[in-house]
Protein backbone atom coordinates (compact mmCIF):
# COMPACT_ATOMS: atom_id res chain seq x y z
CA UNK A 1 0.00 0.00 0.00
CA UNK A 2 2.85 2.40 0.85
CA UNK A 3 4.46 1.71 -2.54
CA UNK A 4 1.25 2.51 -4.39
CA UNK A 5 0.88 5.76 -2.44
CA UNK A 6 4.50 6.76 -3.16
CA UNK A 7 4.13 5.96 -6.87
CA UNK A 8 0.88 7.94 -7.02
CA UNK A 9 2.55 10.93 -5.34
CA UNK A 10 5.51 10.76 -7.75
CA UNK A 11 3.19 10.63 -10.77
CA UNK A 12 1.13 13.54 -9.45
CA UNK A 13 4.24 15.60 -8.69
CA UNK A 14 5.86 14.94 -12.07
CA UNK A 15 2.57 15.72 -13.85
CA UNK A 16 2.29 19.01 -11.91
CA UNK A 17 5.90 19.97 -12.75
CA UNK A 18 5.41 19.03 -16.42
CA UNK A 19 2.18 21.05 -16.62
CA UNK A 20 3.83 24.08 -14.96
CA UNK A 21 6.71 23.86 -17.46
CA UNK A 22 4.27 23.48 -20.38
CA UNK A 23 2.19 26.42 -19.14
CA UNK A 24 5.32 28.59 -18.82
CA UNK A 25 6.39 27.65 -22.36
CA UNK A 26 2.89 28.42 -23.70
CA UNK A 27 2.85 31.79 -21.92
CA UNK A 28 6.28 32.64 -23.33
CA UNK A 29 5.14 31.61 -26.82
CA UNK A 30 1.91 33.63 -26.51
CA UNK A 31 3.89 36.68 -25.35
CA UNK A 32 6.12 36.36 -28.42
CA UNK A 33 3.07 36.04 -30.67
CA UNK A 34 1.46 39.12 -29.09
CA UNK A 35 4.74 41.06 -29.43
CA UNK A 36 4.87 40.13 -33.14
CA UNK A 37 1.21 41.13 -33.47
CA UNK A 38 2.07 44.58 -32.04
CA UNK A 39 5.00 44.86 -34.47
CA UNK A 40 2.61 44.05 -37.34
CA UNK A 41 0.02 46.51 -36.02
CA UNK A 42 2.50 49.38 -35.86
CA UNK A 43 3.96 48.51 -39.26
CA UNK A 44 0.41 48.61 -40.71
CA UNK A 45 -0.28 51.98 -39.05
CA UNK A 46 3.02 53.38 -40.34
CA UNK A 47 2.04 52.31 -43.88
CA UNK A 48 -1.58 53.48 -43.45
CA UNK A 49 -2.46 49.93 -44.55
CA UNK A 50 -6.25 49.75 -44.19
CA UNK A 51 -6.47 46.13 -45.39
CA UNK A 52 -4.01 44.94 -42.74
CA UNK A 53 -5.67 47.04 -40.03
CA UNK A 54 -9.05 45.59 -40.99
CA UNK A 55 -7.66 42.11 -40.18
CA UNK A 56 -5.92 43.24 -36.98
CA UNK A 57 -8.90 45.12 -35.50
CA UNK A 58 -11.88 43.10 -34.25
CA UNK A 59 -15.25 44.01 -35.75
CA UNK A 60 -16.31 45.68 -32.47
CA UNK A 61 -12.95 47.48 -31.97
CA UNK A 62 -13.05 50.76 -30.04
CA UNK A 63 -10.32 53.38 -29.68
CA UNK A 64 -10.06 56.33 -27.30
CA UNK A 65 -7.51 58.76 -28.72
CA UNK A 66 -5.21 61.15 -26.86
CA UNK A 67 -7.95 63.82 -26.92
CA UNK A 68 -10.47 61.49 -25.27
CA UNK A 69 -12.51 60.95 -28.44
CA UNK A 70 -14.06 57.49 -28.82
CA UNK A 71 -14.18 55.95 -32.27
CA UNK A 72 -14.88 52.51 -33.68
CA UNK A 73 -13.38 50.39 -36.43
CA UNK A 74 -15.39 51.61 -39.43
CA UNK A 75 -14.86 55.37 -39.02
CA UNK A 76 -11.22 54.87 -37.96
CA UNK A 77 -10.43 52.85 -41.09
CA UNK A 78 -12.43 55.27 -43.26
CA UNK A 79 -10.37 58.21 -41.95
CA UNK A 80 -7.12 56.40 -42.77
CA UNK A 81 -8.36 55.28 -46.19
CA UNK A 82 -9.47 58.80 -47.15
CA UNK A 83 -6.19 60.35 -45.95
CA UNK A 84 -8.03 62.38 -43.32
CA UNK A 85 -5.86 60.49 -40.80
CA UNK A 86 -2.31 59.94 -42.03
CA UNK A 87 0.49 58.35 -40.06
CA UNK A 88 4.00 59.47 -40.99
CA UNK A 89 5.97 57.47 -38.41
CA UNK A 90 5.10 55.20 -35.53
CA UNK A 91 7.33 53.42 -33.03
CA UNK A 92 6.92 51.91 -29.60
CA UNK A 93 8.98 50.63 -26.68
CA UNK A 94 8.78 49.66 -23.00
CA UNK A 95 6.22 46.97 -23.83
CA UNK A 96 4.60 45.00 -21.03
CA UNK A 97 2.30 42.13 -21.95
CA UNK A 98 -0.04 40.36 -19.54
CA UNK A 99 -1.91 37.24 -20.59
CA UNK A 100 -5.26 36.03 -19.25
CA UNK A 101 -6.20 32.94 -21.24
CA UNK A 102 -7.47 34.16 -24.63
CA UNK A 103 -7.04 37.81 -23.60
CA UNK A 104 -3.88 39.91 -23.62
CA UNK A 105 -3.34 43.41 -22.29
CA UNK A 106 -0.32 45.31 -23.57
CA UNK A 107 0.93 48.64 -22.27
CA UNK A 108 3.72 50.60 -23.92
CA UNK A 109 5.09 54.00 -24.89
CA UNK A 110 4.43 55.02 -28.47
CA UNK A 111 6.01 57.82 -30.46
CA UNK A 112 3.70 58.98 -33.20
CA UNK A 113 3.94 61.53 -35.95
CA UNK A 114 0.67 61.88 -37.83
CA UNK A 115 -1.86 64.32 -39.18
CA UNK A 116 -5.60 64.36 -38.62
CA UNK A 117 -7.56 66.77 -40.79
CA UNK A 118 -4.37 68.74 -41.34
CA UNK A 119 -3.62 69.05 -37.62
CA UNK A 120 -0.29 67.58 -36.56
CA UNK A 121 -0.35 64.86 -33.92
CA UNK A 122 3.06 64.16 -32.46
CA UNK A 123 4.74 63.10 -29.32
CA UNK A 124 4.99 60.33 -26.84
CA UNK A 125 1.87 58.48 -25.82
CA UNK A 126 1.15 55.87 -23.17
CA UNK A 127 -0.98 53.21 -24.83
CA UNK A 128 -3.06 50.33 -23.52
CA UNK A 129 -4.24 47.71 -26.00
CA UNK A 130 -6.58 44.83 -25.21
CA UNK A 131 -6.40 41.84 -27.54
CA UNK A 132 -8.63 38.80 -27.76
CA UNK A 133 -7.83 35.53 -29.46
CA UNK A 134 -10.75 35.08 -31.88
CA UNK A 135 -10.91 31.88 -33.92
CA UNK A 136 -7.25 31.23 -33.12
CA UNK A 137 -6.01 34.71 -34.14
CA UNK A 138 -5.28 37.76 -32.00
CA UNK A 139 -7.25 40.92 -32.72
CA UNK A 140 -7.40 44.31 -31.01
CA UNK A 141 -10.76 44.81 -29.30
CA UNK A 142 -9.96 48.08 -27.49
CA UNK A 143 -7.18 50.64 -27.26
CA UNK A 144 -6.55 53.92 -25.49
CA UNK A 145 -3.76 56.43 -26.00
CA UNK A 146 -2.87 59.12 -23.47
CA UNK A 147 -0.45 61.95 -24.21
CA UNK A 148 2.63 61.97 -21.97
CA UNK A 149 3.31 65.49 -20.74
Amino acid sequence: MKHILVVAMLVATSTFVFNQHSNANQKSNDEQVVQQFLNDLYAALGRNDVAALDRLYADDYTFVNESGVLTTKTPRLAAIKSGEMKYESVSFDDVKIRLYGNTAVATYRANVKAQFKGQEITGPLQVTVTLLKIKGHWQVVAAQATRIA
